[in-house]
């Protein structure tokens, strides 16, 4: 990766962001990305990874990550609390007819 002024955990983001990026332009193919955007797909080409690097980093930056469209993002506090909820609630459980009940 080029120098930046990105801290730690930026440039750690910017690395994933740009990985998940190359990995899915290579699986798609720079042709139906080129046609996508209304560009020539050498457009593209020219654009790996430089462009593609300097992109990973802006997302970095804003706080935003690479995901994949089929993956759902939640809030980390959010799933913390079900997860305590579920202890708590599996704390009173003696056996499997409890499980049963109402």
């Amino acid at each position: 990766m080029s120098t930046t002024a990105l801290n730690p955990e930026q440039a750690a983001r910017a690395r994933k962001n740009l990985h998940f990026i190359l990995q899915r332009v290579t699986s798609v193919g720079n042709a139906p990305i080129a046609l996508a955007v209304g560009c020539d797909e050498a457009t593209i080409s020219r654009m790996r990874p430089e462009k593609f690097e300097q992109f990973a980093q802006i997302l970095a930056v804003l706080g935003l990550k690479v995901v994949p469209s089929e993956m759902r993002c939640f809030n980390e506090r959010d799933i913390e609390m079900f997860i305590h909820g579920s202890k708590r609630w599996m704390e009173h459980v003696q056996g499997l007819d409890q499980l049963e009940e109402g």
